[in-house]
């Protein structure tokens, strides 16, 4: 294992004793994390608080290796459990009387049981009732086994995978009834389940705007003067608003493309894209600029459990997670035809991420939405993303991970028009921004776009500017 595996911890329940009892079961495994087919091994150790130890009477000793999911309700919070598989030893029989040493010192036969279990490689040994196919969840038994996984949303409700070793001491019976004085030690093993792909084939989801963009701005600044025109009477008596047919125009289409697919630990890539069309626009394509891209995740868990009075329900809750607002103040990226937005920000898929999972009652995905803001001759133009399915894979890569038939994630429809492949060795630079080009000129009015559009102003400089800026132009959204 990694040193990235290793370094998760145990977490240890407090010991199921009487208050006068003065001994406990301890189990010891070398590694905290493994994954699906790993064996698991180590030891039972039964030791004393005592400094001098002790001895105890024993019935029997026993090791449990378990994984079950479990969900609840938010109200009544009745557990559901699944079973998912459990294998049982019995290390020690009796009657018999052991001598338990102080801590874990002791490296006696008679008080040290080595333990080893295999972990299956899916869930076919489930037990309980089949479920009923479902469009959130995975009915197939031999799925492959979900991750170790806890969540327990205050209004929604709770849901976990747990994998754990339970080591039971019996004491022997006295007078043919057992005297309850057994000790349970509980220790979780986290479960993590690799990718079986080194290299995910990105499909992109496409979020596109078309906007028509008129305005003074667009002409050379040698130029600006020549088109100006003089007000109208009924525009200066506000009868009517003025007129911007006579003002150059600019026809162009932006788009988003977010992945669906990620990888948990690794860039995400994202391509911004600006097509100007040439035959609906009077002036040749502007210079737009970068100004600020929000990117958010929404993580969403359902759940699905048994009714108190009968029969099954399903809830299920959303988190929105931010995982990058830049804003390009100083140093404005140049978009052209198209920019990797990478090479201008990093935006990292947070390594505390659950994988996309889907299992019996528990299921987690993931969408994906950006908001990209930017400027031109004067104008800052909106895109509004909106929530794009993405999936996200596990961190770790292991060639020898079992392919299963898993359900496919809901696709949004895949991109018709795929970005440029991506060079991760070498990043040009970005061209800075350059303010010289806006300083003077006439601004426009702001006005909201159509589908998720919107375009607003930088800046007004006076009242005859309003004759010269940009009516609320057309936009559309291409679905």
């Amino acid at each position: 294992m990694s040193e990235a595996n290793s370094q998760l911890n145990v977490w240890l329940t407090s010991d199921q004793v009487t208050p006068m009892m003065s001994w406990s079961l301890q189990i010891d495994i070398p590694q905290p994390r493994y994954k699906a087919g790993d064996t698991v091994s180590g030891s039972v150790y039964l030791v004393s608080q005592l400094t001098k130890g002790q001895y105890v009477d024993v019935g029997s000793v026993t090791i449990e290796l378990t994984g079950s999911s479990t969900t609840a309700k938010l109200w009544p919070r009745i557990p559901n459990p699944i079973r998912l598989f459990t294998f049982k030893k019995t290390l020690s029989t009796g009657p018999k009387r052991l001598y338990a040493p102080y801590g874990q010192t002791g490296n006696h036969d008679r008080n040290k049981w080595p333990i080893s279990f295999t972990l299956p490689l899916d869930c076919s040994a489930s037990q309980g009732e089949p479920f009923t196919s479902s469009t959130y969840f995975n009915t197939d038994p031999n799925q492959p086994l979900p991750i170790s996984f806890v969540d327990d949303n205050v209004q929604g409700g709770s849901c976990s995978v747990v994998y754990e070793l339970q080591a039971t001491l019996m004491s022997p019976p006295k007078d043919g009834y057992y005297t309850n004085e057994g000790c349970v030690k509980k220790v979780e093993i986290a479960v993590y389940r690799p990718r079986s792909v080194e290299q995910p084939n990105f499909n992109f989801n496409t979020k596109s705007i078309i906007f028509t963009h008129r305005s003074l701005l667009l002409l050379p600044i040698e130029e600006r003067k020549l088109a100006h025109r003089p007000l109208t009477l009924k525009e200066k008596l506000k009868l009517k608003p003025p007129s911007t047919e006579h003002l150059p125009r600019a026809v162009f289409e932006i788009r988003v493309q977010t992945p669906s697919t990620a990888v948990i630990g690794q860039a995400l890539p994202l391509m911004l894209h600006v097509d100007c069309d040439s035959d609906a626009s009077t002036v040749p394509p502007p210079i737009f600029h970068l100004k600020k891209v929000t990117i958010h995740l929404c993580e969403e868990t359902s759940i699905w459990g048994s009714k108190r009075a009968g029969g099954h329900e399903s809830t299920r809750w959303t988190k929105e997670i931010t995982l990058q607002e830049k804003e390009f103040d100083t140093r404005k990226p140049r978009v052209e035809e198209h920019l990797d937005l990478k090479k201008v920000m990093n935006t990292i898929v947070h390594n505390d991420l659950t994988p996309t999972f889907k299992t019996f009652n528990i299921a987690r995905t993931y969408s994906l939405k950006v908001f990209v803001r930017l400027e031109c001759a004067g104008k800052e133009h909106f895109v509004f993303g909106d929530y794009k399915r993405c999936t996200l894979l596990a961190e770790q890569y292991d060639p020898q991970t079992a392919a299963y038939n898993e359900p496919a994630p809901v696709m949004d429809g895949e991109d018709a028009d795929p970005p440029p492949p991506y060079h991760f060795a070498t990043q040009e630079a970005v061209p800075e921004y350059s303010t010289q080009a806006h300083c003077t000129g006439h601004h426009g009015q702001s006005h909201a776009g159509q589908n998720g559009a919107a375009v607003l102003d930088i800046a007004e400089s006076s009242t005859a500017a309003a004759l010269n800026s940009a009516a609320p132009g057309s936009s559309a959204a291409t679905p």
